[in-house]
């Protein structure tokens, strides 16, 4: 299970002149205002808190799809040591749940946030996972005409297929329960583009955690996905070493799914 999050820093969301007090404590902790407000660079440290609780939400949905959103309740905390230089840096840190019981659906969270000039994107894992494991991916949105929505799955389909080593037409990104979406053939026409649109529309109502899909036939790919502005973000475990081999065993007569698990050379 994982999370991701990214902010776009250049939004006009994300500038200091739209920020409202009101929100702020709402949303972050008193010692997290403090932390804030003493960085070096507090855009990028406010923004890396705030993604650190949507990625750690995300990830917390995939055990218990009822967890609730409340970032005021998620206390993110940063190693003050920064590593990396130049156009890109990345910070460590970890997510607990401050608020009442019940407790929150894991026992810690582990945040890494990778920041650039221009945008903020963090991976949340459960506390000790592999982070070698983890495959991603940030690309802008510049330059395409597709929905945002669209277009974060479009990324995932193509380096979920490359990772794997599988055609990109042999995978679909559902949903825990729901049907799933899939590029439509001849993308580029109008009517292409109406179907997928209406496909999206019935998948964000469902509001479910997204999944991984070979062949009609679920995986056991853990899969984030986000969008903000002019970034996209994807971020999937386990990464392969080899390909996805189904197993028939699972299959369950009529309902036309088959369980696919990893494999390793």
């Amino acid at each position: 299970m994982l999370g991701n999050d990214v902010v776009d820093l250049r939004d006009a969301d994300a500038r200091p002149e739209s920020f409202r007090p009101r929100f702020d404590a709402r949303v972050f902790l008193p010692e997290e205002r403090v932390a804030i407000a003493r960085d070096p660079d507090p855009l990028a440290r406010r923004w890396a808190h705030w993604a650190a609780k949507e990625a750690a939400f995300k990830l917390a949905r995939q055990v218990d799809p009822g967890f609730f959103f409340a970032p005021g309740r998620l206390s993110v905390r940063f190693d003050r040591h920064l590593r990396g230089t130049g156009q890109r840096v990345e910070r460590r840190g970890h997510v607990e749940w401050t608020g009442p019981p019940p407790q929150a659906p894991w026992r810690g969270i582990e945040v890494r946030s990778f920041e650039t000039e221009e945008r903020i994107h963090v991976i949340a894992l459960p506390v000790g996972a592999d982070w070698g494991a983890v495959d991603f991916k940030v690309e802008s949105l510049e330059g395409t005409a597709s929905d945002p929505s669209l277009a974060v799955r479009r990324l995932a389909v193509r380096e979920i297929a490359r990772s794997l080593g599988v055609a990109p037409d042999r995978l679909s990104i559902g949903r825990a329960i729901g049907r799933a979406w899939t590029p439509a053939a001849g993308a580029s026409s109008a009517d292409a583009r109406r179907k997928d649109m209406e496909r999206l529309g019935r998948l964000d109502r469902q509001r479910r955690v997204p999944t991984v899909e070979l062949d009609g036939g679920a995986t056991s790919l853990a899969l984030s996905l986000s969008h903000h502005g002019r970034w996209l973000a994807y971020a999937m475990t386990p990464r392969p070493e080899a390909a996805i081999a189904v197993d028939h065993s699972s299959f369950q007569p009529g309902s036309g799914l088959v369980r696919a698990g990893m494999t390793r050379r």
